[in-house]
């Protein structure tokens, strides 16, 4: 990826985060006010869609939106083509391990039956 696309997709990944993570905030603290927040009743509100739809977005989007943020940065010091599909192809790895391994931390949250 190069020129508009990243420029335009780290744009659009700040704008949904911004809305993912007030969603995330409002349905955590603001939904139910003086509800004490503990394992079982986020265990409970995880497996609804809304959260499940939420906390995947937030952690696709934070991936892609700081990973495009890092390779920006390293491009912007000079690296050659080359050196640029590498650093993307390395980025796009470490971005992919990550969301599995996100996903797997949250995927224990979901199945659980109470």
């Amino acid at each position: 990826m190069k020129g508009l696309w990243p420029w335009l997709l780290q744009r659009v990944t700040a704008a949904a985060l911004v809305v993912a993570l007030f969603l995330h905030l409002w349905a955590t603290h603001f939904s139910s006010p003086g509800a004490e927040i503990v394992f079982a009743g986020v265990t409970v509100r995880v497996r609804t869609l809304l959260y499940m739809v939420v906390d995947f977005s937030l952690l696709a989007l934070v991936l892609f939106h700081g990973l495009n943020g890092l390779r920006n940065v390293v491009l912007d010091f000079g690296v050659r083509r080359c050196g640029a599909a590498w650093l993307t192809v390395g980025l796009c790895a470490v971005g992919l391990v990550w969301l599995i391994l996100g996903v797997f931390g949250l995927l224990p949250f979901i199945a659980v039956r109470g």
